[in-house]
């Protein structure tokens, strides 16, 4: 009988305590939208034709990011305003530490591709610009398929990260005038 009495002031206590806590976000989105808040955007690339050359495992990743910026990829390099050629590309594996019965521990990945850019109407290409990214991880036999899939996740984010940083350098260039 005394709990029955209790459980109404319980549930108004409840219900206002989440009541405030739903008014609560409501003012904090309400103060987010209203200061200009928004998300990371890429930056915009001056360029409206870019022609690329050279293959890399990034390359559909590449052509999806700028062809969602508006950009057009041309197929030959004279219509193209800016010519970007993926020259080299690696996927490195090194042994970063040893147990001492000579069994590997931990891993360092690095994933490096080397590109080079023109602008229209300039007779010489850039020097090559490395971007390169690199995981540590810690390996275990006995997680094996558990560790290859984290070792292929760790190379994909760098595959991501290294054509981020692509994009951004390209953003960076501007127009021959």
């Amino acid at each position: 009988m005394l709990l029955s009495r209790l459980t109404p002031s319980l549930l108004t206590r409840f219900s206002m305590t989440r009541f405030l806590q739903h008014c609560g976000w409501v003012v904090l989105l309400a103060a987010l939208s209203s200061c200009g808040f928004q998300l990371r955007q890429p930056s915009p690339i001056a360029f409206k034709t870019i022609h690329i050359s050279g293959s890399a495992i990034i390359y559909p990743q590449l052509r999806k990011a700028l062809t969602e910026q508006g950009i057009k990829l041309v197929e030959s390099a004279e219509g193209a305003e800016l010519q970007l050629e993926l020259l080299k590309e690696e996927n490195e594996q090194r042994i970063l530490s040893l147990s001492g019965t000579g069994v590997v521990r931990e891993y360092e990945l690095y994933y490096r591709v080397q590109y080079r850019t023109k602008l229209t109407g300039e007779p010489v290409w850039s020097l090559p610009l490395i971007m390169e990214g690199r995981r540590d991880y810690i390996y275990n036999d006995a997680n094996l398929l558990a560790k290859l899939a984290e070792q292929k996740l760790l190379i994909e984010r760098m595959q991501t990260d290294v054509l981020n940083g692509i994009l951004r350098r390209l953003s960076a260039l501007k127009k021959a005038e």
